[in-house]
């Protein structure tokens, strides 16, 4: 079943993955939007060298030096929390704890019954 994509937006309006996708080259923001098509077709089937699970709920999507990591949640939902550009073998642990950051206020506010921008639902 196909999944819905949510960008994570944060209480001030921003939002971090859309706005790094917008300030990449033309053929690497194609290649990013390709993988996110790609992750909302297949869901949790994702594999290597497409994405990989690094821990914690979160997953990477791996287009060329860009790495976006999203989460899954409820039943058909992946959340796009952070995105960087790798520049080592590892993924960087403060990448990784902005990402969880980022997941634990959507998942904060989502239970508050506020909405991923950070409205209250009427």
């Amino acid at each position: 079943m196909r999944k819905h994509v949510l960008y994570y937006i944060d209480q001030k309006g921003r939002n971090p993955v859309w706005t790094f996708i917008q300030g990449l080259a033309p053929s690497e923001k194609h290649k990013c939007l390709e993988y996110i098509t790609y992750l909302a077709d297949v869901g949790e089937q994702v594999r290597r060298p497409i994405g990989d699970y690094l821990g914690n709920k979160l997953y990477e999507l791996r287009p060329k030096q860009s790495r976006i990591l999203y989460f899954f949640t409820l039943k058909d939902y992946v959340v796009l929390v952070h995105a960087f550009r790798k520049k080592t073998d590892a993924v960087p642990q403060q990448e990784i704890s902005i990402a969880l950051a980022n997941m634990n206020d959507f998942i904060g506010r989502w239970d508050k019954g506020l909405f991923y921008t950070g409205e209250v639902e009427k």
